[in-house]
């Protein structure tokens, strides 16, 4: 009963943790873009430095999905990511392309591509939380 009372706790630590870390990405970006503004570079450096932590924060999700084999099929969740990566950098190419002719290859080019990437993240790794939250309900 003890061990299974600790494995609770520790799941419920896990699950705490990744929402404080998705609410300090999401925090610390808005702040950096708020104090960037008005300069595009800025911008771009700060949807880059968020969009590293999304990054990071999806290889951990990925990680803490795989120990779970008897529920989530490894070989199932990285089809599933392999299949996703391939889209992400094609939709990020068509989208460049697009924003590059729409903004005659300005600067906005970068802060929108920029933005773009990080929610594209973003998005993926709150999809895979969901997973793991799941999990860790159980």
């Amino acid at each position: 009963m003890k061990k299974l009372l600790l494995l609770l706790a520790l799941f419920t630590m896990q699950f705490g943790f990744s929402q404080k870390t998705v609410e300090t990405i999401n925090k610390e970006n808005r702040k950096c873009l708020e104090n960037a503004m008005p300069t595009t570079f800025g911008s771009v450096k700060c949807e880059k430095a968020a969009l590293a932590s999304w990054k990071k924060l999806m290889d951990k999700t990925l990680q803490q999905l795989k120990e779970h084999p008897e529920t989530a099929s490894t070989s199932l969740l990285f089809d599933s990511q392999t299949h996703w990566l391939k889209f992400q950098k094609a939709d990020l190419a068509f989208y460049g392309a697009f924003y590059h002719k729409l903004y005659e290859g300005g600067t906005m080019t970068m802060a929108a591509v920029a933005t773009h990437e990080k929610q594209q993240f973003r998005k993926r790794t709150m999809y895979l939380l969901e997973f793991l939250e799941i999990l860790n309900e159980k």
